[in-house]
């Protein structure tokens, strides 16, 4: 019995806290609270959102134990749920905490855990006087922390879906906004193509008109030069029959 105690204590101790301690190291869990400490204090304290759960998860895979196989963002924030139950657990114990990650979650959250511990005494000043009272007040803030935690879940949850919706919005703008440029460019590459065909056409049209009016040109200048030889030797002809028939007479005895 005492060696299954103690074995049980070490594996509790090895895990840092919380459920599926085997699948999370010590290394592996500080890892993912400095990650997810930087984030939530750069936020005011704020939650986390989709993004930036899964920058801790990058944290927690490249970190220098590797982590195998990789952590999920909705694993890394289920751990981290885990470890803040684990901190409310020890704090309600009495000090000194011997869990080994106490002070690093105690310097980031709590503020917060005493602030609201604070105003839960300054609401509830009367003193119970029955136990079955004392016990209605303590039932009562348990339900309280239940309800913060559920609504923190579904803020973190309804967070995440509005980043992915609008993920999906704007990758779907892109898309179309490319099918558009894609139909632009082709009607350009169409118009484009059409004007070129009827350039071409015309240049054609136009050196035929051109070949056409050299061809009569030529054919012109052919038939002038016929009409003037043609004249030029009958002229001749009906010279020397002329001066023939007038000599002709004078020449015989």
């Amino acid at each position: 019995m005492n060696l299954g105690a103690s074995h049980h204590d070490r594996n509790t101790h090895s895990s840092g806290g919380g459920g599926r301690e085997d699948c999370w190291s010590d290394g592996a869990t500080s890892t993912l609270i400095e990650a997810w400490g930087d984030r939530y204090v750069r936020l005011n304290r704020g939650n986390l959102r989709q993004k930036d759960w899964q920058e801790v998860a990058d944290a927690v895979n490249s970190g220098r134990d590797g982590v195998k196989p990789k952590k999920t963002d909705v694993q890394c924030q289920n751990r981290m749920d885990t470890l803040k139950r684990k901190y409310k657990q020890e704090r309600a114990k009495p000090p000194p905490s011997k869990w080994s990650f106490f002070n690093r979650i105690e310097a980031l959250i709590g503020g917060d855990a005493s602030a609201n511990k604070k105003l839960t005494g300054s609401t509830f000043t009367i003193k119970p006087k029955s136990k079955s009272l004392s016990q209605g007040v303590k039932s009562t803030e348990s339900s309280s922390d239940d309800d913060d935690e559920v609504r923190k879940k579904q803020r973190e949850v309804d967070v995440g879906l509005s980043d992915g919706a609008a993920c999906r919005e704007l990758a779907r703008a892109i898309l179309k906004f490319g099918e558009i440029y894609e139909r632009i460019e082709s009607l350009k590459r169409q118009q484009m193509m059409e004007l070129e065909k009827q350039r071409i056409e015309f240049t054609k049209d136009l050196e035929f008109q051109r070949m056409n009016m050299l061809v009569d040109a030529h054919l012109e200048m052919e038939k002038l030069k016929r009409q003037k030889h043609f004249t030029g030797s009958g002229l001749l002809k009906f010279t020397s029959f002329t001066i023939n028939q007038i000599l002709l007479p004078l020449a015989l005895p």
